[in-house]
């Protein structure tokens, strides 16, 4: 054995190393507590307490902390429990970890509590946190991503001015440990140290926010306050390699932050960088379909594939698009690549746009509808080219504009599509529970209808099944009033049934067509001829269904009667003409040759002429009951100064100028061997009735007066009901004129007007109020104010319609009836344009979208199409950020 002698503490050394441990434990027990109290605040001013952000999980909260074991003696540590490290919690809490009496956590046994992570992870959401922890690292139980980006951002921050408390061998902390004397006696500060006044121990920043399974001091978990041999605790320590890797690793961090260069910033600059990417395809893609909806250009081939033939518009456009547009192209080579499956490029992705465009669109419609409150519906049916009844719903109603510049409103009315609706029965029945059931679906209140306006057909203004009669069982207000351009287009029809000599003329005309049209090489025929003119006009086929727009047709041979002919003839005389083609070409030259239909030419081109302008004016959105009177009472005065021996004699004169045109007789022709046909005479007659022997008075009487007699006669009939409409609203047409009028008689009609303006016990306006309204406005209006419009334009301008409440609602409802249902014939023109023969198979949902986006294209191109996206990414859940 050696002479070295073996020193071994007694037991009583033992018990007195392991009491003074206790009592250095002893001293730390619940340091932490006073942080985390559950009622009061941190009592230590030289701590701030911990103020956590709501809606953070990484904060620390002051609750009442959870322990695992409430055993007797006791040492709990608070551990910040994130989500990350528990699925089920929503919300950040506090534990506490037991540790048994006189026992300490060694560091490689808190080192392995926390494994070694990526230090760089996506922040979910901004975090703030209290300044407390800046300068107290005992608190940072759980090193986050957020906190460890807060710690860095504002550095470590040292504690000077504090009394460092003494152990019991008078040893404690002192500032001089916080700089390093080189061996050339200059001094470098230690940056990384930090005291934690809660453990009374000092820690190492960089090794505390970046922690490591390979750290052996507990610099880097619970603390050193070994003040003894601080010295080489801190020398060996800035030796070891973890900390010099976690000095790195924070300089990096912090750089990166400075420049917001973090794996954080980073893929938030990606994800915005694919998010702005996937919101620039899609607005463009949305511009697109809003595009060839508005066109009504089909968008789908028998491909769905990107560069292929006849892959469809759509695709073609974004190819043709891609050519010269960096984000388009991008995203084709994205998906030629199959770098995402992703493309937004498909029928069904079509569809769900058409159908949020519509849908903003009605809810824009809706929402001026609310606010004007009283309406029209405008109702009309036609058969698609699956000969599927569709039926279209449009409605009108007036609104007041704002004008900013002025601060005053300006009255307007509007007629909107809403949409085509596919019925099955056509029944008066069936279409009102149809009408009701979308009125319903829209959340359009019945009650606030004030008009109806539909065609003439039986099942709507049927008296007692049809629609009118049906929906006014449930709202009384809801006046009928019929499409009076459909009911000027069955006087026309009336007038042309009512003489076969009338019949025949319409079939020269369509016969003059049908010829030249059946054949190129006559159709060239007759260029050729009127093209001498400057000014000529082609041949038209007759409109089964318009009959006012048969002026065009009889235009274009009033005018050009002469070259017509010249054509007939050069047909006959060509060589290579067949002996059919000649004799047709003989037999309509015969025709048209002739005095009877020379003078029906000139009586129907006067009648069309007048009819048509009439027919156009009414078809105008803003055109109103007093307007459609107006023009009604001038076409039925002109047919009536018409019918006279003056006008009589000028057609006569304007056929005879066209007879010298063609080289015929001015005159009618004798008729020869014509049987006298005698009818038998009644008892009370008393003398026989002699036929007419003058061809020239026999045209007269059974062609001329017979056509304007059957016109006029139609026209008071068919026109009847708006005529009662009128008279109810008639004093409102000439308001200046009340003060003519006496008080008595104006409260007369208004009281008429509330009457019809009632139902039960609700009432629109009120009689006495309105009476009086009615004689203060007339005295002040100025002279151009003539019209209902012009007057509601002018109450709403000066801002008096709280003056005057009741004229204001009365206006309204007036300016709401319809007169025509044009707007319904027109979405129809809309609907043949959309679903074509080669579209028949398109949903009837699809129908309806892009219906509205063409019928409606100024509320299209007002959509916001950031609002759109913000839809589309709302309503669809997409694995693309949007």
């Amino acid at each position: 054995m050696s002479g070295r002698k073996r020193i071994k503490l007694s037991g009583a050394a033992y018990k007195k190393k392991r009491l003074a441990k206790e009592a250095a434990l002893s001293k730390q027990k619940g340091a932490i507590l006073k942080f985390l109290s559950e009622a009061e605040p941190c009592e230590d001013k030289s701590v701030e307490p911990l103020e956590p952000k709501a809606g953070c999980s990484h904060d620390l909260v002051s609750e009442p902390t959870t322990t695992v074991a409430d055993s007797p003696g006791s040492t709990t540590f608070p551990i910040l429990l994130s989500e990350e490290s528990s699925s089920n919690a929503k919300e950040t809490s506090l534990i506490e970890v037991e540790m048994e009496p006189g026992a300490t956590a060694t560091a490689m046994e808190v080192e392995q509590s926390l494994p070694e992570e990526e230090i760089n992870e996506p922040v979910s959401r901004p975090c703030k946190f209290s300044p407390s922890l800046l300068r107290d690292p005992g608190l940072w139980m759980d090193m986050t991503n957020e906190l460890r980006h807060f710690l860095v951002s504002n550095g470590p921050q040292q504690v000077n001015r504090f009394k460092f408390p003494k152990d019991q061998h008078k040893r404690g902390f002192n500032r001089k440990y916080y700089r390093r004397e080189l061996p050339n006696s200059e001094i470098t500060n230690r940056s990384w140290l930090l005291y934690s006044e809660s453990r009374d121990a000092v820690f190492c920043f960089c090794c505390k926010i970046f922690p490591t399974n390979a750290a052996v001091s507990v610099l880097c978990t619970t603390g050193y306050n070994d003040w003894r041999n601080i010295n080489r605790a801190l020398a060996n320590h800035e030796k070891a390699d973890y900390h010099t890797k976690a000095c790195f690793k924070w300089k990096d961090l912090e750089t990166r932050l400075h420049l917001h260069l973090t794996i954080a910033d980073t893929n938030r600059e990606q994800l915005k960088s694919e998010t702005q990417h996937w919101r620039n395809v899609l607005t463009r893609l949305i511009i697109l379909i809003r595009t060839l909806a508005t066109q009504n250009i089909a968008f789908r081939g028998t491909s769905s594939k990107l560069h292929e033939r006849n892959n469809g518009n759509f695709l073609k456009f974004v190819e043709a698009i891609s050519e010269f547009d960096v984000v388009l192209e991008k995203h084709i080579k994205m998906v030629t690549n199959k770098e995402t499956h992703i493309h937004y490029l498909g029928p069904g992705i079509q569809n769900e746009i058409i159908n949020l465009l519509s849908l903003q669109i009605r809810e824009k419609i809706l929402v001026q509808l609310s606010v004007a409150k009283y309406y029209s519906i405008i109702l009309d049916c036609t058969p698609d080219i699956n000969h599927m009844e569709q039926m279209t719903l449009m409605v009108r109603f007036v609104t007041a504009t704002e004008f900013p510049e002025s601060g005053s409103e300006r009255i307007s009315i509007k007629e909107h599509f809403l949409s085509f609706i596919d019925i099955n029965d056509t029944t008066g029945a069936g279409m009102t529970k149809v009408l009701l059931e979308n009125l319903e679906a829209l959340n359009i209140d019945i009650k606030d209808m004030r008009g109806q306006g539909y065609d003439n057909g039986s099942n709507m203004k049927g008296k007692n099944k049809g629609v009118q009669a049906q929906v006014r069982e449930l709202n009384p207000r809801a006046f009928y009033v019929p499409c009076n351009a459909h009911s000027l287009n069955l006087v026309v029809s009336d007038a042309a049934s009512c003489a076969i000599e009338t019949a025949k003329f319409f079939n020269i005309i369509q016969s003059l067509y049908v010829f030249f049209s059946g054949s190129t090489h006559r159709w060239n025929t007759l260029k050729q001829h009127l093209s001498t003119n400057h000014q000529w006009l082609t041949l038209k086929p007759l409109s089964a269904t318009r009959w006012e727009s048969r002026i065009d047709a009889v235009k274009a041979v009033r005018n050009q009667i002469g070259k017509i002919d010249d054509a007939l003839s050069a047909v006959m005389e060509d060589t290579t003409s067949i002996p059919n083609t000649i004799a047709e070409a003989s037999v309509i030259q015969d025709n048209i040759c002739n005095f009877h239909f020379l003078c029906g030419l000139v009586l129907w081109y006067d009648i069309l002429f007048v009819v048509n302008i009439t027919s156009k004016r009414l078809q105008g959105i803003e055109e109103d009951l007093h307007g459609a009177v107006e023009q009604l009472e001038r076409a039925r005065l002109y047919l009536r100064n018409y019918r006279s021996d003056e006008a009589f004699e000028n057609v006569i004169k304007t056929a005879q100028n066209l007879a010298v045109e063609l080289g015929i007789d001015g005159n009618f022709p004798p008729e020869q061997n014509a049987r006298v046909r005698h009818k038998k005479r009644q008892f009370d007659y008393e003398a026989r009735d002699e036929p007419i022997a003058d061809p020239q008075q026999k045209f007269k009487v059974n062609f001329f007066y017979k056509v304007l007699d059957c016109v006029w006669r139609s026209l008071e009939d068919r026109f009847e009901q708006i005529k009662e409409h009128s008279r109810m609203f008639g004093f409102l047409y000439s308001i200046q004129n009340v003060t003519e009028i006496s008080r008595e008689e104006v409260k007369q009609q208004c009281d008429q007007l509330e009457k019809a303006l009632s139902h039960g016990e609700q009432r629109d306006i009120d009689a006495a109020d309105l009476c009086y309204e009615l004689c203060v406005l007339s005295s002040h209006l100025p002279t151009n104010c003539n019209t209902p419009r012009t007057v509601l334009d002018y109450i709403y301008k000066n801002k008096m319609s709280s003056m005057f409440p009741n004229m204001c609602i009365a206006l309204r409802i007036l300016l709401t009836l319809p007169v025509t249902v044009a707007s319904g014939e027109r979405s129809f023109s809309k609907l043949k344009l959309i679903k074509t023969y080669l579209r028949s198979t398109m949903s009837q949902e699809r129908l309806v979208g892009l219906a509205t986006i063409s019928i409606e294209c100024e509320l299209a191109h007002s959509l916001d199409l950031d609002e759109a996206i913000k839809a589309f990414a709302s309503q669809k859940a997409r694995r693309a950020p949007l």
